[in-house]
């Protein structure tokens, strides 16, 4: 498979609290999120997500992103083993 790297300049602050989401939802950076997770839901669905209205606080994004995240999923994943899991995404880097 070939691969492409991306990149973006974006808000300290807001990366930091997208990488901590990602983490604890996923175990996961923000980066690999995006590059796995979303990237293969857009491919998926052949739409980008919809938005919403831009909120005012940090619970109304973990929400958006959360609710996101349990469209994307797929219901194998979710029968896979902490190992398994580790060794698909490993699998998508080698």
């Amino acid at each position: 498979m070939a691969t492409k790297t991306f990149s973006g300049r974006v808000d300290e602050g807001a990366l930091a609290f997208a990488d901590a989401l990602a983490q604890r939802e996923y175990g996961l950076s923000f980066g690999q999120y995006c590059g796995t997770v979303l990237l293969d839901s857009i491919q998926t669905t052949g739409t980008m997500p919809s938005l919403v209205a831009p909120s005012s606080g940090k619970s109304d994004a973990a929400a958006f992103i959360k609710g996101f995240a349990a469209r994307a999923r797929h219901p194998e994943v979710g029968r896979l083993s902490d190992a398994e899991v580790r060794d698909l995404i490993a699998s998508r880097y080698e």
